[in-house]
């Protein structure tokens, strides 16, 4: 009985640890998108994300200017609640094409580049909206 007990126990601390976790990954991620969006107040911005079963899943921002220019690129890729954005500063500046071209043949991790071509896709549908 005391097994069970205090198994039930290390199971209920390592739930609230994983709350905590979350929470704090969420404000991360909440803070990286209001952050983007209050610097480029005329652009355009995407989110982009690519879930793995097993590994390292990526969420990705990009933010296009009014001209379709990325002007920032940031993405978070890792296996735990610590991992934080991490800006591409040499993606900044180029085109759509250019963008997509430079994404293709760099070295990033596929799940960030998925992520990256989800988030510019989303980004350019933004600015083709009606407004």
């Amino acid at each position: 009985m005391d097994f069970v007990r205090g198994a039930l126990l290390a199971l209920a601390v390592f739930w609230a640890l994983q709350l905590v976790g979350s929470w704090f990954q969420m404000r991360r991620y909440t803070d990286a998108v209001r952050d983007a969006a209050k610097r480029w107040q005329s652009g355009f911005l995407g989110v982009g994300s690519c879930k793995v079963k097993l590994g390292r899943g990526a969420v990705a921002i990009v933010v296009l200017s009014s001209d379709l220019r990325v002007c920032q690129f940031l993405s978070m890729s890792g296996l735990t609640v610590f991992t934080r954005f991490h800006p591409h500063e040499s993606f900044t500046g180029l085109s759509t094409s250019e963008f997509s071209a430079r994404l293709k043949a760099s070295k990033l991790r596929r799940s960030i580049a998925q992520a990256a071509t989800d988030a510019l896709e989303r980004a350019q549908r933004a600015a083709e909206a009606p407004t």
